[in-house]
């Protein structure tokens, strides 16, 4: 019988689903990944990546755009197994689900009275393209950057912020996370009249980040700077997280 003692880090891919609003540094990180590599352009924010050496695709929205990926989830299968590519990027999820239901509104022709889709029928589509996509691409040997954005969940009467969740369909907000032991969120920090790009590693708030590779031994520092380079460093024990300074207690007499 296995025994979770023998069970050591997997520190020659990073897998990681790359949560942030707009402009927290999420393309930045995956630009960091080793190369060459290889990006699912859905957002079209090719630029952040520009003089690095990543091949991409960029997806039409409409009908035929889903057909355009399928080619290209299929190249790039064959290509990571010939040893083409050591990164693949989704950049991004949102961009991703909305050429999805281009792809239901076209295989089901029923609409709401307004002409929009159907929760019960396109939802539900949308849903089965994402998750057997996403699941081909994370069975890929190879680092792995999934990037979607934030959505803020908000109380109808009150206005509160009741929740923070990754932008998807449905339970998929919920199920994309859980394939990852990897789920980081990006935040920036003013510092010396500079911005700093920052992901956070573990829970904060509402903020859902979790680091199964840092687990119990806290290998990652809560904060850390937006660098693939830098995660690794500490994964693999060549940095280490600085431990607390012991606060010392001095009685007046």
């Amino acid at each position: 019988m296995p025994s979770a003692k023998d069970v050591t880090v997997n520190t020659e891919f990073l897998k990681v689903m790359s949560v942030g609003d707009p402009g927290t540094g999420k393309s930045i990180f995956a630009s960091t990944f080793p190369t060459p590599g290889y990006i699912f352009d859905f957002s079209g924010g090719i630029v952040g990546y520009r003089g690095l050496d990543f091949d991409y695709d960029q997806f039409a929205m409409g009908p035929i755009g889903w057909a355009e990926f399928e080619k290209a989830l299929k190249y790039v299968r064959d290509a990571v197994k010939e040893g083409k590519y050591k990164t693949v990027v989704v950049d991004d999820l949102s961009g991703m689900t909305d050429l999805a239901m281009e792809r239901s509104l076209q295989l089901d022709p029923k609409r709401t009275p307004a002409g929009g889709p159907l929760w019960n029928v396109h939802y539900q589509m949308v849903k089965n393209l994402m998750e057997g996509r996403l699941r081909q691409l994370l069975d890929l040997n190879a680092n792995i950057i999934f990037i979607a954005h934030l959505n803020v969940i908000k109380d109808e009467e009150s206005g509160a912020i009741i929740g923070v969740e990754p932008m998807l369909t449905g339970q998929l907000s919920v199920k994309i996370p859980g394939y990852f032991d990897e789920v980081y969120f990006h935040t920036t920090k003013r510092e010396g009249g500079d911005t700093k790009w920052l992901i956070q590693t573990v829970p904060v708030g509402w903020h859902k980040a979790r680091s199964r590779i840092s687990s119990k031994q806290r290998l990652l520092p809560d904060f850390l700077e937006n660098d693939y380079n830098e995660v690794m460093a500490y994964i693999k024990g060549e940095k280490v997280k600085p431990k607390k300074q012991e606060q010392s207690t001095t009685t007046k007499k």
